[in-house]
């Protein structure tokens, strides 16, 4: 075991931060760690580091006095040095740098005579087998790897530190913390400044590397690719589940349903024995009456459970039904300065109900091209044409159209001032916005709760289609889910600029790529298209052609035959090349056997309990109604557990077989 909490208890102040949070981390592991903003996932590396102290419970660091070597990066890190990139990322490896130093030394004093040759030479063996100890080797070509792989050049690596924008210091302090990690790697939102190619790389880094890893992360389609476990972090409890992000989805509904299902029984029981008291209280059976009451007293009542909205369906009727056609791009592009960023897209048509998104490198033209549609700059060359009956609106990631004097509810009933409180509260309802949250100042909002507002607002004002310009940028999960909610029940067009995988596979029909000078539309979605989005290329021409490609001839110098050479007789048969090892199918399939595995231990373990109570209660006396209701709930849970425990097994067994396909 690298790391562990047990049973923690933290509080800042009276506010209660964690309750009884047990984690372990085991080698080999991959955790991704998920909650709301605030729900502790920072808090509990801080833990782990150090940083913090438990108020109760037991902590286990994974120390360099534990012989574990360990790689930690946050957003808020600061560069130790001044000097440039490179310097920055060994600046860990201290010791390494001393031994390479007196290496030099030592050989230097070795090319001269004297009589203590042979005390340097056992010295400079003993500094070298702590340099090979330490992969002071290899460890300046990792480096240089890594901070290539992660978007800068061979000629960035002198660059100072201090010259950097925020996001590459992002960067080199995650390279930093990958070549420390040898053991254990700790990160905390690691995806948020990395392009496409820097994630794909991450994420392919962190399926084959050795060392444990734990990622926060809001990223689902990043956790659904690296995460072997997921820890949830909920009003301060821990819970941790097998599988990938949307493993632990589907594992998450099940539980609920389950709890739905245990709640109902529950009621039900309470409502039958308030009936029995009430009619029994002040007669003949008042003695059973006041026993029941007092069972129910002590009774632990299931909370109400609240369903996962991501679940609730809803749409938003047009208030004014657009043509078929919402846009029209004719010859369009945008630029700066008049120098366009990529060739005119000819002509490309949005239609009522369109979901389009926009993918491409930072700097492609995207979010430039939402703002010359929505006519806040100019086209380099063409135009864009709005269909018969459209009404634009354009959510931009600073809310502009948020009045940082209203509340929540001042900000939607001031589009229609003579709208009923009622409707008002039901259309804020929609957007996740019930009780006291309605009176929030808008200036009290969070990063999520005010891009919700403002695309409440937007289509409040009756716009029939959107232009949406990063709209889950910063936000956690929940809130993530709860945009993609809206943008579906969007019932007008919508154009999407996002980073956002997993939004642009749940959300987009069409995608628009702005790659190297070109925009290239096509229709689907992500899944569709999912090399072509991630600039994969080699990937994308791979998938692109069904016909069998012809032999290509070896461009090694060797391949080709001496003109000297003489015929060497009838060729062998060449043997076909071994198909590659698709490693994400080997651990698919592990991960499904573990699966599978683990549900036929459970159901054999409560079919085992269930057939014991029924033996146990074959043998009651019936007249102790107590103890007899007593067991009998219990067997209903165990019933339940087991339907539950059935279909869990089911769902793995099925998704062995698909993955061994």
């Amino acid at each position: 075991m690298l790391a562990s909490l047990n049973h923690v208890d933290l509080r800042f102040g009276p506010q209660e931060v964690l309750k009884d949070v047990t984690w372990a981390i085991q080698e080999g592991e991959c955790w991704g760690v998920i909650g709301r903003n605030g729900a502790g996932k920072s808090t509990v590396f801080k833990l782990l580091l150090g940083q913090l102290e438990a108020d109760s419970g037991t902590v286990v660091k994974p120390t360099k006095e534990r012989g574990i070597r360990m790689g930690h990066y946050a957003q808020d890190l600061v560069p130790e040095t001044k000097g440039s990139v490179l310097e920055e990322a060994l600046a860990a490896f201290g010791d390494v740098e001393k031994l390479q130093h007196e290496m030099r030394e030592l050989e230097h004093r070795m090319g001269e005579t004297g009589s203590d040759l042979d005390e340097v030479m056992a010295r400079y063996q003993k500094v070298t087998e702590a340099f090979e100890h330490l992969d002071g080797f290899t460890i300046r070509a990792r480096a240089e790897s890594i901070l290539q792989a992660l978007g800068f050049s061979a000629a960035d690596f002198e660059r100072p530190v201090e010259t950097l924008s925020g996001g590459q210091k992002s960067r080199v302090m995650l390279a930093k913390a990958i070549l420390q990690g040898q053991d254990l790697l700790l990160l905390d939102e690691p995806t948020n400044h990395l392009d496409l190619p820097s994630l794909r790389w991450l994420e392919s880094f962190i399926q084959d590397t050795d060392a444990t890893v734990a990622v926060i992360s809001h990223d689902r389609y990043f956790l659904d690719k690296i995460a072997t476990e997921i820890l949830e972090l909920e009003l301060g409890r821990s819970r941790a589940y097998d599988g990938n992000y949307s493993e632990f989805m589907e594992k998450k509904e099940q539980e609920l349903e389950l709890l739905e299902r245990h709640y109902e029984q529950q009621q039900a029981y309470i409502k039958n024995q308030e009936e029995y008291i009430r009619r029994n209280i002040a007669g003949q059976n008042t003695k059973q009456a006041r026993g029941r009451r007092t069972h129910l007293a002590k009774l632990d009542r299931i909370q109400k459970p609240l369903r996962d909205r991501r679940k609730v369906k809803f749409s938003f009727p047009e208030t004014q039904r657009s043509g078929d056609v919402a846009l029209v791009l004719e010859n369009a592009s945008v630029g700066w300065g008049g120098k366009a960023l990529y060739a005119p897209l000819e002509q490309l048509q949005i239609k009522r109900g369109q979901k389009m998104g926009i993918v491409g490198l930072n700097g492609t033209g995207k979010s430039t091209l939402l703002k010359a549609i929505s006519e806040e700059i100019p086209f380099i060359t063409g135009r864009a044409r709005l269909g018969s009956q459209v009404k634009l609106g354009y959510f931009d990631q600073h809310h502009k159209n948020l009045d940082p004097r209203n509340t929540v509810f001042q900000q939607i009933h001031a589009v229609n001032p003579q709208a009923l409180k009622q409707d008002v509260l039901g259309f804020l309802a929609k957007f996740q916005f019930r009780g006291d949250d309605v009176d929030k100042p808008v200036t009290a909002l969070s990063g999520g709760e005010r891009a919700r507002l403002s695309i409440a607002t937007l289509i409040r004002h009756g716009v029939n289609l959107l232009l949406l310009d990063e709209p889950t940028n910063h936000m956690d999960i929940p809130s993530m889910e709860a945009m993609e909610d809206t943008i579906l029940s969007f019932t007008g067009a919508a154009i999407v600029v996002t980073h956002d995988r997993y939004l642009l596979g749940r959300v987009a029909d069409s995608l628009l790529r702005i790659h190297e000078g070109r925009a290239e539309f096509r229709e689907g979605g992500y899944e569709d298209h999912q090399a072509w989005v991630d600039l994969d290329l080699s990937a994308e021409e791979g998938s692109g052609s069904t016909d069998p490609e012809p032999p290509k001839k070896s461009a090694s110098p060797q391949a080709k035959p001496s003109p000297a050479a003489k015929p060497q007789g009838p060729a062998k048969p060449q043997l076909p090349s071994p198909k590659p090892i698709d490693k994400d199918k080997q651990r698919a399939i592990k991960r499904f056997e573990k699966h599978v595995a683990e549900a036929e231990a459970k159901v054999a373990e409560l079919e085992a309990k269930l057939a014991g109570l029924q033996k146990e209660m074959a043998a009651m006396d019936p007249a102790d109604w107590q103890a007899f209701s007593a067991r009998l709930d219990t067997q209903k849970t165990l019933e339940a557990d087991l339907a539950y425990a059935m279909s869990d097994w089911e769902a793995a067994q099925g998704a062995l077989e698909e993955a061994q396909r």
